[in-house]
């Protein structure tokens, strides 16, 4: 960028003008910048010219921006000029920039690298505006210069006459076709393509004949690439423009796999179980057939996983996986639940008899020490079985069956199989009563928050906080979340919970601004009942009104599974959070099976990369190159990128790297009262020399 240049601001808050001036000065400190506190001065400022760039705010004392903008259009002002605005509106995005905005940047994300990057952006695009009039002119006078240009762009290109006869065609089309240009022109593109392009034939035909312009993609089978295709008919003839998307079709096929097998295993996930349990089921009536679905839990993982770290609980649930494929037909299923919970499908079964020798069968798999770290670990698996029809006739009830008699498998020693039987109580009262103790809980002042940093790894400064509930049992001790939060889910209590976790997390905060500490945003997870609760906005509204915590302090972190589960009543219901100005964030992020098409239409503020991709992205080349794809996606979208589970300095710069700087995990702080919090927070920021 050149620091000569002379720039508009345009804003009537003297305290905005003020940040960007600053934030501009931070990037280049020459610049000369006029400012400018209304409309009419705007509109005079940019007819007499001289500017190089503008920022103009959208609300002014005596217009908006939106009628400068027009105004300044319609009088020939062709300068960039970017719109500031006071929050993120993609409707109102998609209004200035068909009115002749170059760019739209909401003044929260008014820092000096952003400015910079926008205004070289904005620069860039007015250069190459001017140089696309320069080269409109030249079309008009030379046809060597439309060979030029058509020969400059990155696509792939030809035309074809009304016969379909080759009239032009640039290098990148000829590498693409895989045949000499010389040979092409002049020749009849449907003689001259095999039958293997079959698809990339027919959109031809139908434009040519259809007199309609056609998109679409597919593999080219001649080259074995993939390519997009759009076809823009004339009078004369067609306009073909074409690129190969290998790539991107590699990383689609990629995230796709994710959404449905295990990350970390490779095995299916639920999404998948469920899939094949259904048609399985579907398919045993008419077949005479019976099925078998075994929970399988592993003995001992959480001690391992606990004392020697999370690496070797890893690599067994790994090796686990491949004893249990092991153990069963290429036909059956074995699936990864979640934790060290496995799910195998025994499809086809003609009796019952041929089911208990698979269990014994992966006892005995499971006897062989596991070899880890140079130690033998002996870990064992409780196995639960629920037969078809017999034991539940849908995909849940066998689960939740086969999951009961795994318990009662705990119950009485661990390390063995059994059978489902509607006598198995044992399990049911104990959740009963872990329901009854939850239920009293909130009474009885037994439930409390831990607060973990998200952490700006440039600075070290804390950026924001994650709320996480705990209960404080009063015989069982600190219950772990994942031993009440699911019970909660399934007994309806999870909004009462939620409620109490959003107006306590939010007390908080304000009471740490209150005392001076640096503001931060407070980020509070929404389970599926949360979600769905048709108060979700009152609720918030009331915690906001009732807490006076600032709107742009409080996130909401939303998994995929939840956003995906109706996509437009999710899209509404978030548009609905985004109007009162709160942070939306998407959690666990690469797990689930959100589409990029999806991901768009979402409002979001924040993607989170799951831990699972960034446990092992210095050893996994898979796990680097998928981070570094959603951090480049999310940066392409304009999505500020967090990465959860950082536990080493190796993560953390590798992450820095890839464009990743806001992480969170033990490497900074694991979960802490909000008493040390607050020590945390009076420090501000983690020294370099700690971390």
């Amino acid at each position: 960028m050149n620091d000569s240049l002379r720039l508009l601001l345009v804003d009537d808050d003297e305290v905005d003008r003020m940040s960007v001036r600053r934030a501009l000065r931070n990037a280049a400190a020459t610049l000369d910048i006029v400012e400018a506190g209304d409309a009419a001065s705007a509109i005079g400022h940019l007819q007499s010219g001289g500017f190089d760039c503008a920022f103009l705010d959208f609300h002014l004392p005596d217009g908006d921006g939106l009628s400068v903008l027009k105004a300044a259009r319609s009088g020939g002002v062709t300068l960039p000029i970017i719109m500031l605005t006071g929050q993120g509106n993609e409707e109102l995005a998609v209004e200035l920039m068909r009115a002749g905005a170059t760019d739209y940047l909401p003044k929260a994300q008014i820092k000096a690298d952003i400015l910079l990057h926008r205004l070289n952006n904005a620069l860039r695009i007015h250069a190459a505006e001017a140089e696309q009039l320069r080269a409109e002119l030249a079309l008009q006078e030379s046809n060597k210069r439309i060979v030029d240009i058509l020969e400059s762009i990155s696509d792939a290109f030809f035309a074809l006459d009304g016969a379909g006869r080759f009239t032009y065609i640039n290098s990148q089309a000829e590498t693409l076709l895989g045949k000499p240009r010389a040979a092409l022109l002049g020749s009849e593109i449907f003689t001259t393509l095999n039958k293997e392009a079959g698809w990339f034939r027919d959109r031809l035909e139908k434009a040519m004949q259809e007199k309609v312009p056609v998109t679409a993609e597919g593999l080219y089978a001649p080259q074995n690439i993939w390519l997009e295709l759009h076809v823009y008919p004339g009078n004369d003839g067609i306009s073909v423009y074409f690129r190969d998307i290998s790539d991107r079709k590699k990383i689609e096929e990629r995230l796709s796999y994710l959404a449905n097998y295990d990350a970390l295993t490779q095995l299916p996930n639920r999404v998948l179980l469920m899939d094949r349990l259904n048609q399985a089921l579907s398919r045993a009536p008419w077949r005479g057939r019976i099925l078998a679905v075994l929970f399988c839990d592993l003995d001992r993982f959480k001690i391992i996983n606990d004392t020697l770290g999370h690496n070797i609980g890893d690599h067994l649930l790994k090796v686990a996986a491949a004893r249990l494929t092991g153990c069963v037909r290429t036909g059956d299923t074995v699936a990864r639940l979640g934790g060290d919970e496995f799910v195998i499908i025994l499809n086809d079964v003609a009796n019952t008899d041929d089911i208990t020798p698979v269990a014994h069968k992966i006892l005995e798999a499971f006897a062989t020490p596991f070899e880890l770290n140079n130690e033998e670990l002996f870990v064992g698996t409780s196995i639960g079985i629920a037969i078809y029809p017999n034991d539940g006739q849908d995909a849940d009830t066998l689960i939740k069956n086969a999951d009961t008699a795994m318990y009662r498998v705990k119950a009485q020693g661990k390390n063995a199989y059994q059978l489902y039987s509607p006598e198995m109580n044992a399990k049911a009262s104990n959740r009963l009563a872990l329901e009854r103790d939850l239920r009293r809980a909130m009474e009885r002042d037994e439930l409390l928050l831990h607060y973990q940093p998200q952490v700006d790894s440039d600075t070290q400064a804390i950026v924001a906080l994650e709320a996480l509930v705990r209960w404080q049992h009063p015989t069982l001790g600190l219950v772990p979340p994942l031993d009440f939060l699911p019970l909660a889910e399934e007994t309806g209590l999870m909004p009462l919970i939620g409620e109490w976790v959003l107006h306590t997390a939010a007390t908080q905060t304000r009471a740490w601004t209150a005392q001076g500490l640096p503001p931060v945003r407070i980020a509070v997870n929404l389970s599926d009942r949360e979600f769905k609760r048709t108060d979700l906005i009152g609720l918030i509204q009331r915690t906001l009104t009732n807490t006076g915590l600032a709107p742009a302090q409080l996130e909401l972190e939303l998994t995929e599974a939840i956003l995906m589960q109706d996509t437009r009543q999710a899209q509404a219901l978030l548009q609905r959070l985004r109007d009162l100005q709160l942070h939306l964030s998407i959690d666990d992020f690469g797990t689930g099976y959100s589409s990029l098409a999806h991901l768009k239409r979402f409002p979001v503020n924040t993607l989170k990369i799951d831990r699972s991709f960034i446990r092992d992205i210095e050893t996994n080349d898979d796990d680097a190159t998928i981070t570094s794809t959603i951090i480049a996606m999310a940066h392409g979208l304009r999505l500020n990128v967090v990465a959860e589970g950082v536990e080493t300095a190796a993560q953390r710069d590798l992450l820095r790297l890839l464009g990743c700087h806001h992480v969170q995990g033990f490497f900074y702080s694991k979960p802490v009262p909000a008493a040390q919090m607050t020590a945390l927070l009076a420090q501000g920021h983690f020294k370099k020399d700690e971390t």
